[in-house]
């Protein structure tokens, strides 16, 4: 039922913005580089092979490694000397942030923070990750698939970027409803003024990029709350992970999640969690800053 609610609502906003909107072209192929990223034990050599490919990207990583945020002692000159101080992790997750979004332009949404953006984007996939590794054995998310968590944390939100750039006025409502009643959540906001969430249109722009099935799934239904026996472990860690950094930008502080008591993870253990993200958090906030530029 829920699922027929969602079509409704999604073939409901394509007719009464029909015309107004469109599928952003990506600049950068996307599904080659998520393809390409993968793979969790990729060398740094082997990752900056790759990453030739794409010379924005290098450009901006081996900006990145030379910066006072990275505090490299000595001139880093090459794309694969960046993977190394970078770091894998860190390497990819920037790549991603910068391939999506440039292929976007969110300046006609004055409200759209695009630091809070990328930097919610990117502690949700470090987040997901953490949540993962804790996970105990018999509900453990296989290691070869934690690329595929984090690029989903990286992307989980990507309905909100593309309605800010398509639908500036209306986002900037949603945008103002919050502001008005903190209380409200973005995505409820934006059912109000848009007539649809974030999630869905996510989940709608991914498939018409061709971004694989799970991805798409965990865009489309990591909001949702209850856990349920058959629901995939990723759906509830990637929103899991927004929700404690929601509480990081709002100031609150994290209440147990239900949802990850059911697969394992105690209180106490979310709770360390979320304070390894919350000292993640400024840093974070300052590689946004530097990708954006």
């Amino acid at each position: 039922m829920q699922q027929n609610s969602m079509e409704y609502l999604l073939a409901d906003f394509l007719q009464k913005y029909h015309g107004k909107i469109r599928i952003a072209t990506l600049k950068m192929n996307i599904h080659r580089l998520i393809s390409a990223l993968a793979d969790d034990e990729i060398e740094p050599k082997n990752l900056a092979a790759i990453l030739h490919h794409y010379p924005v990207i290098s450009a901006r990583l081996v900006g990145l490694a030379n910066s006072p945020w990275a505090r490299s002692a000595t001139p880093i000159t090459s794309i694969e000397s960046a993977c190394i101080w970078l770091g894998s992790k860190q390497v990819k997750a920037v790549s991603i942030a910068i391939a999506v979004g440039s292929s976007f332009n969110i300046t006609r949404c004055h409200s759209f923070d695009p630091v809070r953006f990328w930097s919610t984007s990117m502690l949700v996939a470090e987040g997901a990750g953490l949540l993962a590794s804790k996970l105990p054995d018999n509900a453990r998310y296989s290691t070869d698939r934690w690329q595929t968590l984090k690029t989903a944390g990286i992307l989980h939100n990507l309905g909100l970027l593309w309605l800010a750039d398509m639908l500036p006025a209306e986002t900037e409502q949603a945008f103002k409803l919050t502001a008005a009643d903190p209380s409200l959540a973005v995505d409820q906001a934006l059912i109000k003024s848009i007539g649809i969430d974030f999630c869905t249109v996510g989940a709608w722009v991914g498939k018409q990029w061709h971004i694989p099935d799970e991805l798409v799934a965990i865009i489309a239904n990591h909001r949702k709350i209850g856990y349920q026996e058959n629901r995939p472990v990723q759906e509830l860690l990637v929103g899991a992970a927004a929700r404690m950094v929601s509480s990081l930008f709002h100031e609150r502080h994290v209440t147990t999640d239900l949802d990850l008591t059911a697969i394992g993870l105690e209180p106490e253990l979310q709770q360390i969690i979320f304070e390894q993200l919350s000292k993640k958090l400024d840093s974070t906030k300052e590689l946004a800053r530097l990708i954006l530029k």
